[in-house]
């Protein structure tokens, strides 16, 4: 993926979701190395390698937003939100990854200012997510963003029996 490219941010069409699902696949396994244990991240991985194609094709998507930004003609990072599912006036970032080969470049946070204007324009009075306790490197970009830690913890299990922590944070639009 060459990083010299400018980027554009746009909505995501479903002959995007192989490329997503690429995104969220390298991104995932190299951000969380860590975490799981490597036949079981393994999994993990390819899930999210296939799972955008089913994904972006439920019900659940129409009501949600998916942004990608693109580096030429490749997908390089996306999030993925919408109105929070616990029907508070709240909206949630429910996915945002970059491919590995951009981090650092800023092609994340294009995408994510996007994202803000947008949540911002829908009038959410405030924005949540999840990220695994564990995932620094996504706890720092969120962080950098204004978001901040609500001090709601859940364990989350990814199937193999073995919860992770996850924390939630939370900014305001306004």
């Amino acid at each position: 993926m060459r990083v010299d490219l400018p980027v554009l941010v746009r909505e995501a069409t479903a002959a995007d979701a192989e490329s997503i699902g690429e995104v969220h696949a390298e991104a995932f396994r190299v951000a969380h190395r860590d975490l799981f244990d490597g036949d079981w991240l393994r999994e993990l991985v390819e899930r999210r390698r296939t799972m955008w194609v089913h994904r972006m094709s439920g019900r659940e998507h129409a009501r949600n937003t998916l942004l990608v930004a693109e580096r030429g003609r490749d997908v390089a990072a996306f999030v993925y939100f919408g109105p929070h599912s616990d029907g508070t006036s709240d909206g949630e970032i429910f996915d945002c990854f970059a491919h590995p080969d951009v981090w650092g470049r800023r092609v994340a946070a294009t995408v994510m200012d996007k994202a803000w204007e947008l949540l911002r324009e829908a009038r959410f009075r405030r924005v949540r997510l999840w990220t695994m306790a564990g995932a620094n490197r996504a706890r720092h970009f969120y962080e950098s963003f204004g978001f901040t830690e609500t001090g709601q913890r859940r364990e989350r299990d990814f199937g193999d029996g073995r919860p992770v922590l996850e924390v939630e944070y939370v900014r305001r639009t306004r």
